[in-house]
C-alpha cells in the first residue's frame, strides 16, 4: 500500500507539473501576441469589437467628450504616493457607443477624501493610446463603493448600468495625460513566471516523494 500510494502521488505531482508548464507556454505565447499588439499601427476604435480583438492594441478614438461622466478612481499609487486615476467618457462620432479613457493620475490633496480640482475636457475628442482592463479582482474597503465621482474601482459593467450607457468593453490609457496629469502607464503581464513557479513546485515535490519512497523501501525490514 505504501508502495502504490507513493506511486500514485508522484504521478499526481508530475501530471500537475506538466499542466503548470503547459499553461505557461500558452501564456508566453499570448504576452508574445500583446506584445506584437503593442508595436502595430494604431487601430481607429469603433463599437463592434470584444475586450479580448482590442485588449492592448493601440487605438484611435474620435468622437465628443462626456464631461457629467467623468469619475475619479480611488487609491492608485505612483511613485509610492496615492491618488486617483482620472476617467472620462468619449461619445464615439459614429454610433452610440461610449469609451472610457483614463487621461491620467493626480495626487490627493488636502480635500481628501473628495476628489481634487481636475479641468473637465468638453467638445471635440480625439485620444490615441493603449487599451487595456481595469483589474479583475480588487477589494472594496466599504459597501459604499461609489460616493459622488469618487470610486473604490472600476468596475465596466457598474460604470454601464449606474450611468446607463453602451460601453466599448475596454478603457483607453491615453498617450498623453490631461492637464496636470501623470500619465498611466502598463505592459501586457499574462502570468508566465506564475505558472513556472507552480511547475517547479510540483515537480520537486515529485523529486522529494521519490527520494523519500526511495530511501524508506531500502530501510525496510525484509519480510
Amino acid at each position: 500500500m505504501p508502495t502504490l500510494a507513493a506511486f500514485a502521488m508522484i504521478a499526481l505531482t508530475l501530471w500537475l507539473g506538466r499542466w503548470q508548464g503547459a499553461r505557461a507556454e500558452e501564456k508566453a505565447s499570448l504576452q508574445a501576441t500583446y506584445e506584437a499588439r503593442i508595436r502595430e499601427a494604431p487601430l481607429v476604435l469603433g463599437g463592434s469589437s470584444s475586450a479580448e480583438a482590442l485588449l492592448y492594441r493601440r487605438v484611435r478614438v474620435a468622437g465628443t467628450w462626456v464631461p457629467e461622466g467623468q469619475i475619479f478612481v480611488d487609491n492608485r499609487i505612483l511613485d509610492g504616493r496615492a491618488g486617483f486615476h482620472v476617467i472620462t467618457p468619449i461619445r464615439i462620432a459614429e454610433g452610440a457607443k461610449v469609451v472610457l479613457v483614463n487621461r491620467g493620475w493626480i495626487a490627493r490633496t488636502g480635500a481628501y477624501p473628495a476628489a481634487p480640482a481636475v479641468a473637465t475636457p468638453s467638445g471635440r475628442a480625439e485620444v490615441e493610446g493603449l487599451a487595456a482592463l481595469p483589474p479583475k479582482r480588487f477589494l472594496e474597503l466599504s459597501s459604499e463603493t461609489v460616493t459622488g465621482d469618487v470610486w473604490q474601482n472600476l468596475s465596466l459593467a457598474r460604470y454601464a448600468e449606474r450611468m446607463r450607457v453602451d460601453l466599448v468593453p475596454v478603457v483607453v490609457l491615453a498617450d498623453r495625460g490631461g492637464e496636470g496629469l501623470a500619465p498611466v502607464r502598463e505592459k501586457p503581464d499574462t502570468g508566465i513566471e506564475k505558472h513556472r513557479e507552480y511547475e517547479l513546485t510540483w515537480f520537486s515535490l515529485a523529486a522529494t516523494l521519490a527520494v523519500l519512497w526511495t530511501w524508506y523501501s531500502f530501510r525496510r525490514e525484509p519480510s
